[in-house]
This record gives C-alpha cells, sequence and structure tokens, in this order.
C-alpha cells in the first residue's frame, strides 16, 4: 500500500539555515507528486538563500490530475460558500465554526511531521482521502442515488466529507495548524501555494481566522504568494486580501478558468451539477497536460523563457524584501500580477 503522504511535512534537501522568525509554508498544486515539490522547495530555498526562510512544505498528494480537478471544483464550492454575500451563509459559517473546533485539538498536540491530521482530529470519523483515481466512476454511480437530488451543498459536504473539510482536508487542516503554530512562535509567515494549493490556503485562513476570533491582528504578520492562481480574492477572508499578490502568465488557461469559476453555490440539482463537473474535469485533463505556463517549473524560473525567469525574480522579491518598507511593493499587495512573453 501506499504510504499516507496527504497532509505530511516536507522539508529542502539540503536544509538551509533560516531566520527562526521568518518561516514560509509551501502548498503544491494539482497532478504534483512528492518529488515534484521537493523540487520546489529546494528552488524556493535557492532564491532565499541571501535572505533564509525556514521552509516547510505541507504535502498535497496526488491521485491523478482528474480527482485533483474534482478536489479544486468542490474545494472552490466550500470556499464560495464562505463569501458573505452569499445566501444560507449560515450554514457555512456553522461548517467553518466545525472546522476551527478540529484544529482547536489540534493545536494543543505536538504533532510529527507525518501525522494523519484526520485520524487525530476526529479518530472516531476518519475518512480516507474522498477523492482517488477511482471517484470519477464513483461519483457518477452515486449520482443515480434519488436523495442527492434533495440535498443542498450543506447537506452533500457533510455526506461526502463528514466533518472535515471539502476538498482536499489533510492538508487544509495541517496548514491551518502550521499557521497557528508559527504564529505562536512569533514568526512572519509567507504562505506560498501553486494551483490547488491556493485553495487549500483559503480554506486554512478561514479556519485559522474562525478559531482566532475576535483577534484580527495576527493577519498583519502573515503575507500569501500565489503562483498560478485558481481562486479570487473574494475567496480569501476579507483581511488578508490586501496582503496577497498572485502572479499568473496571460496564456495560463487553468489558472484563468479556475479563478473565474463562481457561483458554485448552484447545488439545487446535484447530479447536474456535478456531472458537469466531470466533464469540465475531463477537458481540463487535456488543457494541464499542454499548458506549460500552469506548471510550478514555469513559475519557479526552471524554464529558459524569460517570463518564467522574471517570475522567479519577482518571487525572490516578494520573499525577501519587506513589503511595508517597500513602497513598490506596498502599491502592489492585492493584486494579480499578469505575466507575458
Amino acid at each position: 500500500m501506499e504510504p499516507l503522504l496527504d497532509g505530511t511535512i516536507l522539508v529542502p534537501n539540503p536544509l538551509p539555515a533560516f531566520a527562526a522568525r521568518r518561516r514560509l509554508l509551501h502548498v503544491n498544486g494539482v497532478s504534483s507528486d512528492r518529488a515534484k515539490q521537493q523540487r520546489d522547495l529546494n528552488r524556493l530555498a535557492e532564491l532565499t538563500a541571501a535572505h533564509p526562510l525556514e521552509i516547510r512544505g505541507i504535502h498535497n498528494q496526488t491521485h491523478g490530475l482528474q480527482a485533483d480537478l474534482l478536489e479544486s471544483l468542490l474545494g472552490k464550492a466550500e470556499l464560495y460558500h464562505f463569501w458573505p454575500t452569499v445566501e444560507n451563509n449560515d450554514r457555512a459559517g456553522d461548517r467553518r465554526r466545525a472546522y476551527a473546533k478540529l484544529l482547536e485539538q489540534l493545536i494543543t498536540k505536538e504533532l510529527g511531521d507525518d501525522a494523519d491530521m484526520l485520524a487525530i482530529a476526529q479518530p472516531k470519523e476518519v475518512q480516507h482521502r474522498p477523492l482517488t483515481p477511482e471517484t470519477p466512476a464513483a461519483i457518477s454511480s452515486l449520482l443515480a442515488l434519488p436523495f442527492l437530488q434533495r440535498l443542498g451543498w450543506s447537506d452533500f459536504a457533510q455526506y461526502l466529507y463528514g466533518v472535515f473539510p471539502a476538498g482536499a482536508p489533510r492538508p487544509t487542516l495541517r496548514l491551518a495548524y502550521e499557521i497557528v503554530k508559527g504564529l505562536q512562535a512569533g514568526a512572519e509567515l509567507y504562505l506560498v501555494a501553486h494551483s490547488q494549493g491556493l485553495i487549500i490556503t483559503a480554506l486554512a485562513c478561514h479556519i485559522v481566522r474562525e478559531l482566532l476570533l475576535p483577534q484580527t491582528k495576527w493577519m498583519e504578520t502573515v503575507h500569501i504568494i500565489g503562483y498560478g492562481p485558481v481562486i479570487l480574492f473574494a475567496d480569501l477572508p476579507v483581511e488578508l486580501q490586501g496582503r496577497t499578490i498572485f502572479l499568473q502568465h496571460r496564456q495560463d488557461v487553468v489558472a484563468e478558468t479556475l479563478s473565474n469559476l463562481r457561483n458554485l453555490d448552484v447545488w439545487t440539482n446535484l447530479q447536474t451539477q456535478l456531472q458537469k463537473a466531470l466533464h469540465y474535469a475531463d477537458d481540463l485533463l487535456q488543457t494541464v497536460h499542454t499548458d506549460s505556463h500552469h506548471t510550478a517549473s514555469f513559475y519557479l524560473g526552471l524554464s529558459p523563457e524569460a517570463a518564467s525567469q522574471r517570475s522567479a525574480q519577482l518571487l525572490q522579491i516578494l520573499l525577501t524584501q519587506n513589503w511595508t518598507a517597500t513602497p513598490s511593493l506596498a502599491a502592489l499587495c492585492g493584486s494579480r500580477l499578469i505575466l507575458e512573453h
């Protein structure tokens, strides 16, 4: 059996010396295995060598691109229901508070880097990762069940994920845990994520915000950097939207398509919506394989293209310079920077 990697911690190899009060938490995106995230962490260590941070990678385990895309769609649906303008927001608030209670239990423990977050958070309701390579076929068969027609989003999420966050629950809870532990250590936090990793990051930030309310000053020590972003600023807690910068290539079709997915509250007919999601995932499967502009390696400067090198230079600046003390960086906060050729 493949060892559980979902939500476990990876670090750069070799491990560089770092400043204890600056911490980078990285979440990988779709179709990224352990080797790819290890490469990305090593590259981030190279880019920040002059001003090193403690770098910890939260691994978002892939089970195939189609399953990852379905996870992304479900995670985005969860995020959409956290928007204050969405109807029935009380139900979403109930789910968010339930996740915060799980996190409250977790942060009382010193967890190993390979801890299974779900088993520790709720041992009586341990669920394996809901989406697997067989998920599309499994969901297709579920669509025939008459009771699904009567479920709204909250009930559907409860059915599929139980007490855990929708999308990718293990890395979501692990990142939320790492954020709180970083805050407790007095660290300045850089949340760096690619593709689906930004969905996980946004969900984790909502959970931490819910746990720490009414305190919000902690968010002044958090910076979010997303490359190949698949979320909107509105998906983040409002206090963090102005502390976030996205990097996106103009020809990154996947980021453009998934970022603009909204109105994911239309779950009144789940059969139709999920069938569309499965078809959509199949279409994007072909797109991602040919879209080099969405890959993490492109944004991290591992491609010879000029835009790839500029992206890496921007990331280096964002990770090594003080955003508040540098007017040009302060002006970029809350912006989606579009890379050209």
